[in-house]
C-alpha cells in the first residue's frame, strides 16, 4: 500500500501546491490588514447590524478584536475550503479512476480494493492536515510579525476543529465516490452537497430550529468562534465528527470491498 500513497501524494502534489498557496494568500490578507481597517468601534457596529443569520453562521464575536477579525475573515470559512478541497479530491482520486478504468489496472496488481480505499483516505487526510499545520504557522508568524501576540492555542483548536470536520466529510465523500464513477457527476455531488449543508446551517440556526435537528449539519458542529473567543471547544461534537469520519471510512471501504466492479 505504500506504493499506492507514494503514486497519488506525488500525483495530487501540483494540485494541492495551488490549494495552500490559495489557502496561504487568504490567511496573509487577514493579517495584514488588520491594522489598517480604521476605526473598529464602526467595524464592530457595522457587524452588529448584519442579519443575525450571518453573525449565527460565521461566529457571534468582537469583530473589533484580532482574534474575531480572524474568525470572521478565516476561520469561518476555513472549514467550507476544507470540504470543497475533499470533495474535488474524492472525485478526483476515486470517481475518474474507476471512470477511466485505472482502478481495475490498480487491482490486477497485489492490492487489494480496500487497500485501494484507503490509500486515498489517507493521502487526502495527509494533504488536509498539511493545509491546517501551514495556515496555523503562517497565521502565528504573521500576527507577531505585524506586531501583535499571536494566540497560538485559539489557532490551534480552531483549526483542528475544522481538520475534523473537513477529514469528516472527506471520508463522507469517498463513501459516496465508490459508488458514483463519474467524476464530473461526483463533483456537483459534492460541491452542491457542501453549499447546501453550509447554509442549512446558518438558516437553521437562524430560525432556531431544535438541537436534534440542527446536529444532523456537518458544519453546526465546528465551533471556532468559541476558541477564538477563548472558550475552548465543546468535547461532544469532536468526539461526534470523528465517529462520522470513522462511520463513513468503514462504510466506503466495506461498499467498494463488496460492489461488482466488473
Amino acid at each position: 500500500m505504500k506504493a499506492l500513497i507514494s503514486e497519488l501524494a506525488a500525483r495530487t502534489r501540483v494540485s494541492l501546491i495551488w490549494w495552500v498557496v490559495g489557502t496561504l494568500a487568504l490567511v496573509a490578507y487577514v493579517a495584514l490588514v488588520y491594522d489598517s481597517i480604521g476605526s473598529l468601534d464602526e467595524l464592530s457596529r457595522l457587524y452588529e447590524g448584519y442579519p443575525p443569520a450571518i453573525r449565527k453562521l460565521v461566529g457571534d464575536v468582537d469583530i473589533g478584536t484580532l482574534n474575531g477579525w480572524i474568525q470572521v475573515e478565516f476561520m469561518s470559512w476555513f472549514p467550507l475550503i476544507l470540504a470543497v478541497y475533499g470533495g474535488i479530491y474524492a472525485a478526483g482520486s476515486v470517481s475518474k479512476e474507476i471512470e477511466q478504468r485505472t482502478a481495475d489496472f490498480l487491482l490486477g496488481l497485489p492490492v487489494t480494493r480496500r487497500q485501494f480505499v484507503m490509500s486515498r483516505l489517507l493521502v487526502g487526510l495527509g494533504n488536509m492536515l498539511l493545509i491546517c499545520v501551514l495556515a496555523f504557522v503562517l497565521l502565528t508568524a504573521e500576527v507577531w510579525l505585524v506586531g501583535h501576540t499571536p494566540s497560538a492555542g485559539r489557532y490551534a483548536l480552531a483549526l483542528s476543529n475544522a481538520f475534523l470536520l473537513g477529514a469528516a466529510l472527506l471520508a463522507a465523500y469517498i463513501a459516496i465516490a465508490v459508488m458514483v464513477d463519474e467524476q464530473a457527476k461526483m463533483t456537483g455531488i459534492a460541491l452542491g452537497t457542501t453549499l447546501v449543508l453550509y447554509v442549512a446551517t446558518g438558516a437553521l440556526k437562524a430560525a432556531g430550529a431544535p438541537a436534534p435537528v440542527r446536529w444532523l449539519m456537518p458544519f453546526e458542529h465546528y465551533h471556532s468562534a468559541e476558541a477564538m473567543s477563548g472558550q475552548g471547544l465543546p468535547v461532544l461534537p469532536l468526539l461526534l465528527l470523528i465517529s462520522a469520519g470513522v462511520i463513513a471510512a468503514t462504510f466506503a471501504l466495506y461498499w467498494y470491498d463488496r460492489r461488482d466492479i466488473a
